[in-house]
């Protein structure tokens, strides 16, 4: 009897052990997924792209913050390293952002801000050691291409979301805002299971209804256009695409969206979510096409479904997106549903 019962112990112990490896490293089985943030756990603030304008002090109240909230805080050393409009070389970002990846105190990387400067150091990481350490990584706008990169090397979900300063900044508008809800819906362990969640794009539009499942992918316009013949190049066969931009004109959505077309990005996609294009609108009607136009043009005659607005991007209030997990999206009724689990709950 005692011997059964030590038996059933240890093949109990290993179904769960098992299980646990298949959810953290499955990487045969598709996305390798990070384990879920707990109170208590630690985050790191990183800066891989732009230098921050805002002090030293600021930062500090920033990661405060984040301490009230009952996290554990590591500011990446260069936080005040500068390289013009960099935040240090292109050796010391990557070295601060491995240095994360590497500290086993750290559950989640979360940047600073985005700016430029990520495309520079993807040939300075070392993925083996990502994919051997998945950790919930949090950013946008030029944070895409650490997106793509880790995505594509590692196979791991990364999270499309607001940057540190969006959120905690000094701009910080709300106590609590829908972006940090969101934020925390999506990354939190307390909050799993997630399959099957809905976000709704209330201000959505179907520039072609229907139904399409696939990887999410994607990010920033111009950074997904930058990859372009790189070894991080995005692969959008199957996927269900979501673009922004911020601040560039309607001609030059139309450049970047044709480099798109004629790289055979826009061929086959699962859909297509062109979701916030805040500042893109043409000062000058009369001599330039609309975005909606350029947007028509690039998509009106395809046959995957195509959803115009989505809280997406650059602008205040923002959802969170696992890029690498599956998804449908549904552009006749405006929502996106999250498929699978983008974290464990373990």
């Amino acid at each position: 009897m005692g011997f059964r019962v030590r038996m059933y112990g240890l093949m109990k112990s290993f179904f769960a052990a098992f299980i646990g490896f298949v959810a953290m490293w499955g990487g045969l089985f598709g996305a390798v997924v990070p384990k879920g943030l707990k109170p208590g756990d630690g985050i790191a603030i990183v800066f891989p792209a732009s230098f921050p304008e805002e002090s030293e002090a600021v930062i500090g109240e920033a990661a405060n913050k984040l301490r009230k909230k009952g996290f554990k805080v590591k500011i990446a050393g260069n936080s005040r390293l500068r390289h013009g409009y960099l935040s240090g070389t292109d050796k010391q970002r990557a070295s601060a952002l491995m240095a994360a990846f590497k500290d086993p105190e750290i559950k989640a990387i979360w940047c600073y801000r985005g700016g430029y400067g990520c495309p520079r150091m993807l040939d300075r990481l070392d993925y083996k050691v990502i994919k051997e350490n998945p950790k919930i990584l949090i950013g946008m706008s030029d944070i895409t291409a650490l997106h793509a990169a880790v995505g594509k090397e590692a196979g791991v979900v990364t999270f499309l979301g607001p940057n540190v300063k969006d959120i905690f900044g000094p701009d910080r508008k709300k106590e609590v805002s829908y972006s940090e809800t969101e934020l925390w819906r999506g990354v939190m362990a307390m909050t799993y299971p997630k399959k099957g969640y809905l976000i709704p794009a209330k201000d959505g539009k179907p520039l072609k209804s229907g139904l399409g499942k696939g990887e999410l992918a994607g990010g920033n316009l111009s950074l997904v256009v930058s990859l372009i013949g790189t070894p991080w190049e995005i692969d959008t066969k199957g996927k269900i695409l979501v673009l922004e931009e911020v601040n560039e004109p309607p001609y030059k959505i139309d450049r970047m969206l044709n480099q798109l077309k004629l790289s055979g990005h826009l061929d086959d996609p699962a859909g297509v979510i062109l979701a916030s294009w805040k500042g893109c609108q043409t000062k000058a009607p009369e001599s330039s096409l609309s975005l909606n136009q350029v947007f028509e043009e690039y998509f009106g005659d395809k046959t995957y479904p195509v959803l115009v607005g989505f809280p997406s991007g650059h602008i205040e209030d923002q959802t969170t997106l696992p890029l690498g997990a599956q998804a449908e999206l549904n552009s006749t009724q405006k929502t996106l549903r999250i498929l699978e689990d983008p974290v464990t709950g373990l």
